[in-house]
């Protein structure tokens, strides 16, 4: 019979899968990172952002992380790199955007609200203050170091 053969190759493929699928890397809270459609306003991505005033998108490529910040609009507002330790803010976005990273800090504006926009395992991306004034802070999370 060629049926169960069928069924047979058909298993194999399934069962051949299930490595790669739990390769794929995330934000370490199961929500899968992009590999394309970075600086896109309306990237095919999982919103990752715990504040509903805006949207932050995970994307991963040959190792290194990117998070990008869109307002509700879609503008893109901030998109920060990661490796390891390091971070870094790309030029993206018709928005300029003050950045405070771990290793060069930007003074937050005087009596700025702080809004956390992203919290993964290592390090939550904040918001301090609004408008042209506003700074967005890349800061570890305590016990991450």
């Amino acid at each position: 019979m060629r049926i169960p053969r069928i069924v047979g190759v058909v298993g194999v493929v399934i069962l051949a899968s299930v490595p790669m699928v739990g390769m794929a890397q995330s934000d370490n809270h199961g929500s899968p990172l992009a590999k394309r459609g970075l600086g896109q306003t309306q990237p095919l991505a999982a919103n990752l952002s715990q504040n509903s005033n805006w949207l932050v998108y995970g994307f991963e490529r040959e190792g290194i992380t990117y998070y990008q910040v869109n307002d509700l609009a879609g503008r893109v507002h901030v998109i920060i790199g990661n490796a390891g330790d390091v971070f870094w803010a790309l030029p993206a976005g018709d928005v300029p955007a003050r950045v405070s990273l771990p290793t060069l800090r930007v003074q937050a504006p005087r009596g700025a609200r702080r809004s956390e926009v992203y919290r993964g395992p290592r390090f939550s991306l904040v918001l301090y203050g609004s408008g042209t004034d506003a700074v967005w802070s890349v800061e570890p999370v305590s016990g991450s170091n």
